[in-house]
């Protein structure tokens, strides 16, 4: 049970913002509503894959592993072709598309960096609840590589949409208008 802390803490946390935030009242447009359940969504299931134990065992690349007091990390980028890129990047292409919707005037450097922060939050935790509960899970630089591509991919085609005819309807669900 103790290895399930990590999600329960920031569950938590998560729903404490969303309440305190009073994003329910302020937002009363089903469109925004929907934006702000489906990210609670995203985010805890994120949350989950990341923070608990694995549950499912994806083949990956065989790499060199550094250890810090027995607990692996990888900083060697891209020692073998995986599927956990492409799942890295799917996981966090969802984060791209909410980066837009909560706010389409982000630069996309800034949407870069955002999604470079969420993937280097996820990997430290990871390092950092596996040093003192054992999680089994591994900091790796390559998934802190795809899971910012995912966020700038999925971030670069709402650009694509919203520059080419689907604003009317993007701004439904979108945070912040004009």
């Amino acid at each position: 049970m103790r290895t399930y802390l990590p999600f329960i803490v920031y569950f938590c946390f998560i729903l404490l913002v969303f309440f305190h935030t009073r994003s329910w009242q302020r937002y009363t447009d089903w469109g925004k509503r929907l934006t702000i359940i489906s990210f609670l969504v995203y985010v805890t299931a994120v949350m989950w894959l990341c923070l608990t134990p694995a549950h499912v065992d994806v083949p990956s690349a065989q790499k060199i592993l550094f250890h810090f007091h027995g607990v692996p990390y990888n900083a060697i980028p891209f020692q073998g072709f995986s599927v956990e890129y492409f799942l890295n990047i799917v996981m966090t292409f969802p984060l791209g598309v909410y980066i837009f919707l909560f706010n389409y005037r982000t630069p996309f450097e800034s949407a870069i960096l955002y999604g470079f922060c969420f993937s280097l939050f996820i990997e430290c935790n990871q390092f950092i609840w596996d040093y003192f509960l054992n999680l089994q899970r591994l900091a790796d630089i390559d998934d802190l590589i795809t899971n910012t591509l995912g966020a700038v991919i999925g971030f670069s085609l709402m650009l694509i949409l919203y520059q080419n005819g689907w604003q009317k309807f993007l701004q439904r669900f979108m945070i912040i208008q004009h």
